[in-house]
């Protein structure tokens, strides 16, 4: 019998506006259509976490880090979660791999330029972290402050959703295959 607690994928987030939980939840969706078994969590949800096969684990950008809360999960995940499991981290943010809140020109420049969180450097000496992919998010005019408006508006920023649904999905895809694999 298996243990009910145990999933094969553990999905954990942090996100601000609501962004990064849909993109969360679009990766569980990608791994339970190939038979995964999948939870999908939040690192404010303060309940004990399942044992994991495999963890993708991603948060929102703000200030260019994680969340607070993410940084302080990344930071105890190999206690917290046990895992020795491979691990794949993805950040949400105005410039992703694919596609950009920004304009087209600033994201290009910014790409190679931008450094990977420090929670994702923290990972990589914890755990056996696969990948970390960077993905755009989506934004409403009310979700930055009067001056960050403006910051953006300069930057050629667009209000609107810009997570790129079939890069996730591909991605999620090759997780699901690396997991399937490793079984």
């Amino acid at each position: 019998m298996t243990d009910p607690n145990c999933v094969d994928v553990l999905v954990l987030y942090a996100t601000a506006k609501g962004s990064t939980r849909g993109i969360a939840e679009r990766i569980a969706s990608c791994l339970r259509t190939g038979g995964t078994r999948v939870a999908v969590r939040s690192v404010a949800d303060t309940s004990p976490l399942p044992s994991c096969a495999a963890l993708v684990f991603g948060s929102a950008i703000h200030d260019r880090q994680w969340l607070p809360a993410a940084e302080d999960m990344a930071g105890r995940i190999a206690e917290e979660c046990g895992v020795t499991a491979p691990v794949w981290a993805f950040s949400v943010s105005s410039v992703g791999s694919t596609s950009t809140l920004l304009s087209s020109r600033l994201a290009d420049f910014l790409r190679p330029r931008t450094p990977e969180p420090l929670a994702v450097q923290r990972l990589r000496k914890q755990v056996p972290l696969r990948d970390h992919r960077w993905f755009a998010g989506s934004i409403a005019p009310g979700d930055w402050p009067g001056v960050g408006r403006v910051v953006f508006r300069l930057m050629g920023g667009h209000y609107r959703d810009a997570r790129d649904w079939p890069d996730i999905e591909q991605w999620a895809r090759r997780i699901e295959s690396a997991v399937h694999s490793s079984t």
